[in-house]
């Protein structure tokens, strides 16, 4: 997503959690629990910032320039990273992810690079046409080995968002069945926010559900307050055997800090397998004259409601998904906060604990980077 969509997103991302202002406050308010400060709840575990990485901006590689890296999937068959950029197809190569390596213990992170670039394409094997597929979040399956990845699309062009099913060699086989509310509308006034959809994906364990997260709510979800308020976004389950769109939740994003209208986005998701049913969640937001704020949440289904027969959540009742906070990364010190957007486990440190990568997408943008941030998760609880 281009930055000046970040900047985009602290007004659109809005919402008045449906029925009366003073109830949205409540549940908001009621849907977060607090844990150490920046740093979870109990049971949760703690996350340690082991070191970071970073590539060159501009950094040329078979072909093409290598940047808007908004999606991380660490493949553990073949020990590998794969990052997708969100490039619509331009002069810098087609829509594409690549292979990384990043090199990193429990001591150290001692550095990061590409290794191999792969096109998408479609059915009928040919690259993306400019403009045809804003690509956002990547998952591998590792036990069938294909690709699940998603599209913002273009809604001020008509063009639908979409999941989609690919072969480990980026040919697409097909296309999740999306609900009409997450399609483009013609009169707009239902439907995405451009820019502002399918932003994250997290793959359960058994492969069956493939969670998509939207990073805005839906024109009909929410109303666009000029001051902060939550934002109730939708996470979908989509069935990866037929690809049918099944349970729905809600997800309330932070209201921005004062003097800003809208609430956070939500940037990426990701399965947490040790705790149950719940999700990792990132939250983004970049204010000017301040920088990139970021947040991550650990989110859990149970007692939220399935919205899928929901069209509007506006003026409906619902109860979100529980939410409780990891860490703030206004917390971290020595750490530039850029654009980031793409999240994934990585391989266990020799201690057991698991690793943790967050990966920032520099817009292919002279000012910005593409940094990983690696963390160990200590005290992992019921992680297993």
């Amino acid at each position: 997503m281009t930055i000046r969509s970040v900047v985009a997103a602290l007004w659109v991302a809005a919402a008045l959690l449906g029925v009366q202002p003073g109830q949205a406050q409540t549940m908001a308010s009621d849907s977060v629990q607090q844990g150490w400060p920046g740093h979870g709840g109990d049971g949760i575990g703690r996350l340690r910032l082991i070191g970071q990485a970073t590539l060159p901006n501009g950094l040329p590689f078979q072909g093409t320039v290598v940047g808007g890296l908004s999606g991380l999937d660490w493949d553990p068959v073949n020990a590998r990273w794969t990052a997708l950029s969100d490039d619509r197809s331009s002069p810098n190569g087609p829509a594409r992810f690549y292979t990384l390596a990043i090199d990193y213990d429990a001591q150290a992170v001692r550095g990061i690079r590409i290794t191999g670039v792969t096109p998408l394409r479609d059915k009928a094997g040919q690259t993306y046409a400019p403009g045809a597929v804003d690509p956002e979040s990547i998952r591998r399956d590792p036990l069938r080995g294909i690709l699940y990845w998603s599209s913002e699309g273009d809604i001020s062009a008509g063009i639908d968002p979409s999941v989609n099913i690919a072969s480990p060699g980026g040919f697409l086989r097909r296309s999740m069945d999306l609900p009409k509310r997450f399609k483009a509308s013609s009169d707009g006034k239902s439907g995405p926010r451009n820019n502002l959809v399918f932003e994250g994906l997290a793959l359960a364990r058994d492969g069956r559900t493939l969670f998509a997260s939207m990073e805005a709510p839906l024109i009909q979800d929410a109303e666009i307050p000029p001051t902060p308020a939550p934002g109730p976004v939708r996470i979908t389950a989509f069935d990866t055997l037929t690809g049918r769109a099944g349970a729905e939740y809600v997800y309330v994003a932070d209201p921005l800090p004062a003097g800003n209208g809208g609430s956070f986005g939500v940037s990426e998701i990701l399965s947490a397998p040790g705790f149950g049913g719940d999700l990792l969640v990132l939250e983004r937001t970049f204010i000017a004259g301040t920088g990139n704020k970021l947040r991550l949440y650990v989110a859990d289904r149970a007692g939220a409601t399935d919205v899928s027969r929901i069209d509007s959540l506006a003026g409906s009742h619902w109860r979100p998904m529980r939410k409780t906070l990891l860490l703030d990364f206004d917390t971290l010190s020595g750490v530039r906060l850029d654009n980031f957007e793409a999240m994934s486990w990585g391989p266990r440190l020799r201690n057991g604990n698991p690793s943790l990568v967050i990966l920032s997408d520099d817009n292919f943008s002279a000012t910005q980077i593409t940094e990983a941030l690696v963390f160990e998760l200590r005290r992992p609880g019921w992680w297993n």
